[in-house]
């Protein structure tokens, strides 16, 4: 007797909390059934398709985590979680029972946030690929900070679209940018989205 999924392609079973669930996955066309699936414009579909393949071959590739941690830990400066011992005290109850709390201290990373964990391995993404640019579109500057930090580090051309008035407010972001050597050029389109 064979062992059929009744699962529909796109569909993967796993278990969460002893439960059984099922976690949706798109199929070979990037769909998710009748409704679903990747948004873009036609032309960056084999762009996508490249990326998606070299994703999955290097995200079991043990070498390429091996590189990647060593430049989290060594570049990035990831810290291990931290006890907060004077906050665990705080929270104690008068029996002595109350949670044991742990900071996980992403302002102590390179550029002063998360951000760059991601920016690290999408470069390094890149560089496997042999690709010589990067191009991001933010209204965060500190995710724009972050790419041109790991561009300027991993000598990558660097491209940060951002709107106008993302430009203005975060001035100093955008100095930064251009510090490292990165081109930060004014998204229309975004300049012309109303924001809440």
């Amino acid at each position: 007797m064979t062992n059929q999924s009744t699962n529909l392609p796109w569909e993967e079973k796993a278990v969460a909390n002893g439960q059984p669930t099922v976690l949706r996955r798109p199929d070979s066309l990037d769909g998710f059934g009748k409704l679903g699936g990747k948004y873009v414009p036609e032309t960056l579909m084999h762009a996508l398709s490249e990326l998606e393949s070299a994703f999955r071959a290097l995200a079991t590739d043990l070498d390429f985590q091996k590189e990647l941690d060593c430049i989290l830990r060594d570049y990035v400066g990831r810290a291990p979680l931290y006890f907060a011992e004077r906050l665990t005290e705080n929270y104690k109850r008068p029996n002595g029972e109350g949670p044991e709390i742990y900071l996980k201290r992403e302002d102590l990373n390179h550029t002063g946030a998360h951000k760059i964990n991601n920016a690290v391995a999408q470069a390094l993404l890149a560089k496997k690929l042999g690709k010589e640019r990067i191009i991001a579109e933010t209204g965060a500057g500190q995710h724009g900070v972050a790419t041109a930090t790991v561009c300027a580090r991993f000598g990558l051309k660097c491209i940060i679209y951002m709107g106008a008035q993302d430009m203005e407010r975060q001035t100093l972001y955008v100095f930064r940018m251009k510090l490292l050597g990165a081109e930060a050029v004014q998204n229309i389109i975004a300049s012309l989205m109303k924001r809440p």
